[in-house]
């Protein structure tokens, strides 16, 4: 089978791989070469205990041992993973999963996939590198995807997050990550520490607010960490510096809905999706590396035998979750409870909770889902210390 992977991320690269070990002729395409993608960088420990090659790999990486969640009035919370995470520069990840997936025998190109078209069974690929003619076709091209648009799987406003940032070198940078909601909006920013440099950024919901006032938020969030920083930033106006580089960019965030009716495969028209392109995002969080990697594992175990099953497979693996997740959503950003947003409440009752903090901990390290969340919480709420 020859199959042709649009995106070469994690998700795409991964997919490419595993292809290449049930001994698929696959073909990977990017518009560029790897690059800093708008995007934390997180590896959670449990997709470090699930995927031995990203705590194995070569690219280097920021190990995180604590996380600090600060409420929108300025409370703060320390939690301790019970395992260690890690913060990857997304280039460098990139990087190595593309010469992962070379060194298994994908051929890459760096090229631009002008035109798609189906018919008589195969794919025809238009891109700058040539033309191309496939058997089944992946959509691995981020949030945005082309490929999603083309094969007709529609998302709305609704569906999206909107994300900017900047990245700030730093030569020692700090070895925790930072969490801070925000007030009248939903989301939050952070603190991603990565090996040479650090990771500023800012979350919200689609068009829920201007980029201006998200950018003067996160800078007076800087200010309080590295004040030459936040000067460096606001003196360029934004633009790139001599140690800053402004970033920005949509993330998946579905809706219940989208979840409820998402088909992010058909066999007989020979296409999936994967990682962000199929929306595999947690809506919450805003984490996707692991999803976009379990879904490329998902989808090559579905093509050894029988590509329709793709769709149950990813369901059963963690579409109940993320499905959760959004559910869940206003009610974790806009809720109020005791007269006080639920974020900031949360916050103040895990500092003199160890239940609560157990379970923000576990959740924080991908160990703790949202489907039994709320069991979770109300069995340990008695717990006291």
């Amino acid at each position: 089978m020859q199959v042709a992977i649009v995106g070469a991320g994690p998700a795409g690269s991964h997919l490419a791989h595993q292809l290449r070990q049930n001994g698929a002729e696959v073909l990977l395409f990017d518009a560029r070469p790897a690059w800093e993608k708008p995007c934390g960088g997180g590896v959670t420990s449990k997709a470090l205990r699930e995927f031995e090659f990203l705590h194995n790999g070569p690219a280097p990486k920021q190990m995180v041992s604590s996380l600090r969640l600060i409420s929108a009035q300025g409370r703060e919370l320390t939690v301790a993973p019970r395992h260690d995470f890690a913060i990857y520069s997304r280039r460098e990840l990139a990087m190595m999963m593309r010469q992962r997936a070379i060194e298994a025998g994908a051929k890459l190109h760096v090229a631009c996939v002008e035109k798609t078209e189906f018919a008589s069974g195969k794919w025809q690929l238009e891109t700058s590198a040539g033309e191309f003619k496939v058997d089944f076709l992946v959509g691995a091209d981020g949030a945005s995807s082309v490929i999603r648009r083309r094969v007709g799987v529609k998302f709305e406003a609704k569906d999206f997050a909107y994300a900017l940032g900047w990245n700030v070198k730093d030569a020692q940078p700090p070895t925790r990550v930072d969490v801070k909601y925000l007030d009248e909006i939903s989301g939050y920013l952070w603190l991603f520490p990565r090996h040479d440099h650090i990771s500023y950024g800012i979350a919200s919901g689609y068009q829920e607010t201007t980029p201006a006032r998200l950018k003067e938020k996160l800078l007076d969030y800087i200010e309080t960490q590295d004040p030459t920083a936040a000067r460096e930033i606001r003196s360029g106006n934004g633009k790139a510096t001599a140690n800053t580089n402004f970033y920005a960019a949509i993330l998946p965030a579905l809706d219940v809905t989208t979840w409820d009716h998402l088909s992010a495969c058909n066999a007989e028209q020979a296409w999936a999706l994967i990682g962000d392109a199929a929306g595999f995002v947690d809506p919450l969080t805003g984490e996707g590396i692991y999803y976009a990697i379990k879904s490329a594992d998902l989808l090559a175990q579905a093509m050894t035998s029988r590509v329709a099953d793709y769709d149950p497979l990813w369901r059963a693996e963690f579409g109940a979750e993320l499905r959760r997740a959004s559910e869940l959503s206003d009610r974790f950003y806009y809720g109020n409870f005791a007269g006080a947003r639920l974020t900031e409440r949360m916050v103040q009752f895990a500092k003199r909770h160890r239940g609560v903090r157990e379970v923000l901990r576990d959740l924080v390290a991908g160990d703790q889902g949202y489907v039994d969340l709320k069991p979770r919480l109300l069995k340990n709420v008695f717990r006291f210390g």
